[in-house]
């Protein structure tokens, strides 16, 4: 999930779409780059992985608090590569989508950078209350709120509506609004202290703590499929999103100079966004029966929290099994 330099690329996108209704944006024969025909091949197949892994975890799959994280990151990615499909179709198409409806491509532009936050932050929240899991185990079995992983998550989407609402007004549209390019500025720098000195550096201090208490503890309960497919999915998004982060904050300046690199980053956005259900199939399947169990059961696995209590049916009674830390 990547919001990078999109926004400008949306934006000149909307302003030809805008200003030139029934004209080529493109010189005539120009060949579409590569990397936009590899965007809209696999882009469809997330959204598919996405939305199955969706159903999955809303109507087959136990409910934890885990797996309301990543019920609602699988939306904020869904969100993504449906923008980024469209998107390049309608760049592949001379801009004819969205030609004369400036505001589709706003919409879809807004939603891009929608998505993109909020998996940031959903991923430090994740990584936060694992590591806090580890920490404090007691706490987290006896006192933690029952609904808490909910109210965090609808926080989290209120504070990524507000940033996105806050770079759209003040940097995407803000020609037509004349405001202040220095408004531009203090809100590229509020969005790098917020994803580089306050989300990312959680993810990161969460995650190695998260690994040293793994490495030193070989207990059952500190060594499932869930660490690993956190850990998996944070490196991932490391990799693909975060430096592509750093460019966006370049590109409201040196635009004729990094805008060139726009291919780039939708690309490594979907594959980022892509990834994800991929990961919590082969973290949870067994190596040995890969490929011939259900999803329901990979996926059972890959979210299994053995720090919550769990009820297990056995001849029609019940039996309540926690696990000891």
């Amino acid at each position: 999930m990547d919001g990078s330099n999109v926004t400008s690329f949306v934006a000149e996108e909307a302003m030809n779409a805008s200003t030139s209704q029934n004209t080529s944006t493109r010189p005539p024969h120009q060949e579409i780059p590569v990397m936009h025909w590899v965007i809209m091949s696999i882009s469809p197949l997330g959204f598919v992985e996405n939305g199955l892994l969706l159903w999955f975890l809303c109507f087959r799959v136990r409910r934890n608090p885990f797996t309301v994280y990543i019920t609602h990151l699988s939306i904020a990615d869904i969100s993504l590569l449906f923008c980024i499909f469209i998107l390049s179709v309608d760049y592949a198409l001379d801009y004819e989508l969205s030609s004369g409806y400036y505001y589709t491509i706003v919409t879809l532009s807004v939603t891009f950078l929608f998505g993109y936050n909020t998996g940031l932050y959903l991923l430090a929240a994740i990584s936060v209350e694992r590591c806090l899991l580890v920490l404090y185990p007691i706490w987290y079995r006896c006192h933690r709120p029952k609904h808490q992983s909910a109210f965090v998550c609808a926080l989290l989407w209120a504070l990524s509506c507000l940033v996105t609402t806050m770079e759209y007004v003040m940097c995407i549209d803000s020609g037509g609004q004349g405001h202040p390019r220095s408004n531009c500025r203090a809100v590229i720098i509020f969005i790098a202290i917020l994803s580089f000195l306050v989300f990312t550096p959680l993810m990161v201090v969460s995650s190695i703590i998260l690994v040293v208490k793994i490495r030193k503890n070989t207990r059952t309960s500190l060594s499932s499929k869930l660490y690993l497919v956190i850990l998996v999915t944070i490196i991932v998004f490391l990799i693909f999103a975060m430096p592509i982060r750093l460019l966006y904050l370049l590109y409201y300046e040196y635009w004729s100079t990094l805008g060139t690199l726009h291919h780039i980053s939708l690309l490594f956005s979907t594959i980022n966004s892509s990834a994800n259900p991929f990961i919590y199939f082969f973290v949870g399947s067994s190596k040995k029966k890969r490929f011939k169990e259900s999803l329901k059961v990979v996926l059972t696995r890959a979210f299994k929290d053995e720090m919550q209590p769990r009820r297990q049916e056995d001849n029609g009674n019940t039996i309540t099994v926690e696990t000891i830390v």
